[in-house]
């Protein structure tokens, strides 16, 4: 693993892990993680995750970035960074980019799309209002923006901020308590109206960590998405 920084800030770097068994040489995947924003959520809940993909002989980028005390939108402003900074990279020849974020982190990916080649999406918030109205994730909307206006929601918002702009899987289960289905049914079908590059696997039950769990089911599925 090598580690690049984009940044001042200790949040701000990547961790590369170039596959050296070269199993799937053209393309990198580039993981987001979630937890609502909460500096004490970060990047190391992927390991097993990325671990996995590894295992599948993928080269995978794991993305830190700022967030807790930092306002929005840094976030967003340091995955676009981060990725900007990979590519950049004596690691990056063109190969095919996939981002893969869950939660806010698939927020992220969404909202960067124009970044990458495709995007997938892990339960992602895509409705920062409706997160906040509905008091998910135990208030951390309210947490994390506390009294920024409705155009900073908006603007954090991928339902907000269609069509995509790449090829996109969507992952989420209907039993996911922390960042309901109906908010990524609405965006499946908001981006829908504006162009075909949407794909959605709903599961009857995949509770949200699950989304990040390798030896769930659907992570087959998702493979079979990548390779296609």
């Amino acid at each position: 693993m090598e580690q690049i920084k984009y940044g001042e800030h200790e949040d701000q770097h990547i961790d590369i892990y170039h596959n050296e068994d070269q199993e799937k040489p053209n393309t990198w995947l580039i993981l987001i993680h979630g937890g609502y924003w909460r500096q004490k959520f970060s990047k190391s809940m992927l390991d097993t995750f990325l671990n996995a993909l590894l295992h599948e002989g993928y080269s995978v980028v794991n993305v830190e970035y700022r967030r807790g005390t930092f306002e929005w939108p840094a976030p967003i402003e340091d995955v676009t960074s981060a990725i900007q900074a990979f590519k950049d990279s004596d690691f990056y020849y063109d190969e095919t980019l996939i981002s893969i974020g869950h939660s806010v982190g698939g927020q992220l990916a969404l909202l960067a799309s124009n970044e990458v080649d495709r995007t997938i999406a892990l339960a992602p918030v895509t409705d920062v209002p409706y997160t906040k109205e509905h008091d998910l994730g135990d208030g951390a909307a309210e947490a994390y923006f506390k009294d920024a206006g409705d155009d900073v929601l908006k603007e954090a918002s991928p339902i907000h901020q269609t069509p995509v702009q790449s090829e996109t899987l969507i992952i989420h289960g209907f039993d996911d308590e922390k960042v309901h289905m109906e908010t990524t049914l609405t965006y499946a079908s908001k981006n829908l109206k504006d162009q075909n590059n949407i794909t959605l696997y709903g599961y009857k039950l995949l509770p949200h960590l699950e989304c990040i769990n390798p030896e769930s089911f659907h992570m087959k599925d998702m493979l079979d998405w990548i390779q296609h």
